[in-house]
């Protein structure tokens, strides 16, 4: 139920922050040690409180991801789930069960052991919460703790995304049952405090929270992995994409994870000093119709549509190397390559048919997101060549999620950016495409594919799974409800001389700090 993951986050005002932002070059070895052991890169805004159990948001997820672990994770650029605080696993044939054997010598950052009695209590903590990510323990039956290296789970019936959720950034956190203990106030399981501090078993654990100002990490000293080289992450909040970008190119950041424009990366990658990097990522950039649209109610005319959108030259136009056309319906990477293609023959001649008997179509995008309001200028373009009278709004983040709530408000064609909670499709068409789905922001219905999607996740065979969700997606890709026109990847720009970049696509706007190597 993830809700603004491929959203460019919201530009407000220009913050210059004074104090935060360190000097550029310097001659003492001393000072460059200093330098190099310390990244400085920038937070749009400020996050959201950061209690484990209900962030639920991409700004501040390096925080998350940087001081909290879960039992799973994905293999770096792999959607292949992996071991985190848990080296193996087994799954009854019911799928139903699964045990867990958890590594040994791990300890939270305030000293507290790791041990099943910990897994079972952040599990649980999750489920009080109830908040957004909670969807993801719901169908949890049992806990069980035989041992203090073994954790068994018992769910109610067979949900075959379970392990995604589990390797999830969203997904159950494992968090000190001691700190909790420590700093609940009242009934609110240690929320208040959490909110600015942490109490995972990460690399790192958060030492400053100062709002409208910076956040800053700092290794965490009982670190059960490797120590990294970067021992000090400094987070200013600086809200202009053009400001981060002016210090970056003058030595006061050292990296920006997300958020510049086309322009600022290509500016960037030539740059004498600075580089960009494109990493694999769970994005797709999209046009949502509405099945209400006086123009586009029609299949037919959907189809019409889709065939009018030219998805390489769009891509090349809006996102140039920060993208790739989409070929396949749900992003790369979460089902086996050609299962879904995407269906796309360019044929402009089509909506110049249903041009000819005109008709007003309001095109809107998120404010905020430069990239989506070029794709929107576009298309209105395109729309006009074809006859078509063709305006385009933006939507505050705020209207734009409540448009469910709000189907009066929805626009003829809606532009996203979207990424999963996982790299399951479940966890993209269940939050995006089902029936009234938190994030089906223009209403689209497709009962058959709904009932398809239902089965795939209760089926325990993994194979038969698979192939119910490939027949599900097919379903929804053939109402042309959503039309796919670029994969996104996750673009970081940086000053060079670091290297060891590690990510998994399942999210965006982060990196492992903990696997950075810096020279110069």
């Amino acid at each position: 139920m993830k809700i603004t993951s491929g959203i460019a986050p919201l530009a407000i005002a220009a913050l210059l922050l004074g104090g935060t932002a360190c000097s550029g070059k310097t001659n003492s070895p001393s000072d460059n040690a200093a330098a190099s052991s310390t990244v400085r890169t920038p937070l749009m805004s400020d996050p959201p409180p950061l209690d484990p159990d209900t962030f639920y948001q991409p700004e501040g997820l390096l925080i998350m991801t940087s001081t909290y672990q879960g039992l799973l994770q994905y293999a770096p650029g792999s959607t292949k789930i992996a071991p985190l605080l848990a080296t193996k696993w087994d799954v009854s044939p019911d799928g139903l069960t699964y045990t867990f054997t958890l590594r040994d010598g791990v300890k939270f950052a305030d000293g507290t052991p790791f041990d099943s009695a910990a897994a079972k209590a952040s599990f649980q903590r999750r489920i009080d919460m109830a908040g957004g990510p909670a969807y993801m323990l719901a169908d949890l039956k049992d806990m069980q703790t035989p041992d203090p290296h073994t954790f068994v789970v018992t769910l109610t019936k067979p949900v075959a995304p379970f392990l995604d959720y589990l390797a999830s950034p969203y997904g159950p956190l494992m968090t000190s049952p001691t700190a909790v203990a420590q700093h609940a106030t009242g009934n609110d399981h240690a929320s208040a405090w959490l909110a600015s501090h942490t109490a995972g078993t990460g690399p790192y654990e958060l030492t400053e929270a100062v709002p409208a100002s910076h956040y800053t990490m700092a290794a965490n000293k009982n670190y059960w992995g490797t120590p990294g080289q970067i021992t000090s992450v400094q987070m200013p909040v600086i809200t202009a994409s053009a400001v981060q970008r002016l210090e970056l190119g003058n030595g006061q950041l050292d990296m920006v994870l997300h958020g510049l424009s086309k322009g600022d990366y290509e500016a960037l990658a030539s740059g004498p000093d600075t580089e960009v990097l494109q990493e694999n990522a769970l994005v797709k950039a999209e046009v949502m119709v509405s099945p209400s649209s006086t123009v586009f109610a029609s299949h037919d005319a959907r189809a019409a549509l889709s065939a009018a959108l030219d998805q390489t030259a769009l891509t090349t136009q809006v996102f140039g190397a920060q993208g790739a056309p989409s070929t396949q319906f749900y992003p790369v990477g979460m089902l086996p390559d050609g299962a879904v293609p995407d269906k796309h023959d360019y044929d402009p001649s089509k909506l110049a048919a249903v041009g000819k008997s005109g008709g007003d179509v309001m095109i809107g995008y998120p404010t905020g997101d430069s990239s989506l309001q070029n794709l929107a200028n576009q298309m209105q373009v395109i729309l006009q060549q074809a006859g078509l009278r063709a305006t385009i709004r933006d939507f505050p983040l705020a209207q734009f999620f409540a448009l469910p709530q709000n189907p009066d408000q929805r626009p003829d064609l809606l532009l996203a950016s979207f990424n999963p909670d996982a790299a399951h499709p479940d966890t993209w068409s269940r939050i995006y495409q089902y029936t009234n789905a938190p994030v089906n922001l223009q209403g689209c219905s497709v009962p058959d594919a709904d009932k398809l999607l239902d089965a795939g996740s209760a089926e325990p065979d993994a194979a038969k799974s698979q192939a119910l969700y490939v027949e599900a997606a097919k379903a929804y890709r053939d109402s042309l409800c959503w039309i796919n026109i670029s994969d996104l990847h996750n673009t970081v720009a940086a000053r060079k001389g670091y290297s060891g970049w590690q990510s998994q696509p399942a999210w965006m706007w982060d990196t492992d700090f903990s696997t950075l190597k810096h020279q110069g």
